[in-house]
């Protein structure tokens, strides 16, 4: 797993002028919260994640977080947009069946969880560990890194599918016993 370093001026959505040591598929939200994209086992999926840094300034990602499919992030991201924290105090809504928002917000300070939700064969819920409290910037940036984390997700997934693409074709292509041809 790679570690980042923490600059001392974070890169965000609204401040994207100078190179950083952030890969382009990270970005941050606020705190130590990121979000990033990454393609495992043939699965590309979108993370919240708080990190921690250790006395060296590098960064770590911690257990706090939630991991979504490309589909989730989008509907998440349309909920939120239409979101009013102040508004519905103790509310919860799910999306895709696959993830609840909690507002824990008051009239003085927004504060929302998200967490994964699990479906058991018995068609019943139950809730997963994975989760991830945001603040008011929080969500704000989230909004707003909407349209970079969309263009990264779509990057990973056409180099995943045309390096799938391409490696199938080299396959198929006969062993070559020498490099050299007589011309």
């Amino acid at each position: 797993m790679k570690k980042w370093i923490f600059a001392l001026h974070p890169v965000t959505p609204k401040n994207i002028p100078w190179p950083t040591l952030f890969p382009a598929h990270m970005f941050h939200i606020g705190e130590l919260i990121f979000i990033s994209v990454n393609t495992f086992q043939k699965q590309t999926r979108v993370h919240i994640r708080v990190y921690a840094t250790d006395d060296r300034g590098i960064l770590h990602p911690t257990k706090n977080g939630v991991s979504l499919k490309p589909e989730v992030w989008s509907a998440l991201h349309s909920k939120l947009c239409c979101f009013r924290p102040r508004e519905d105090f103790e509310s919860a809504s799910i999306i895709k069946k696959d993830v609840c928002v909690f507002n824990h917000s008051d009239k003085d300070n927004v504060s929302v969880s998200i967490q994964r939700l699990f479906q058991r064969k018995d068609s019943s819920f139950q809730f997963v560990p994975e989760r991830v409290l945001l603040n008011g910037e929080n969500l704000d940036q989230l909004r707003d890194s909407y349209e970079l984390v969309l263009k990264c997700v779509k990057n990973k997934l056409l180099t995943y599918t045309l390096s799938e693409y391409i490696k199938a074709e080299v396959d198929s292509l006969p062993e070559i016993d020498s490099f050299y041809y007589d011309v």
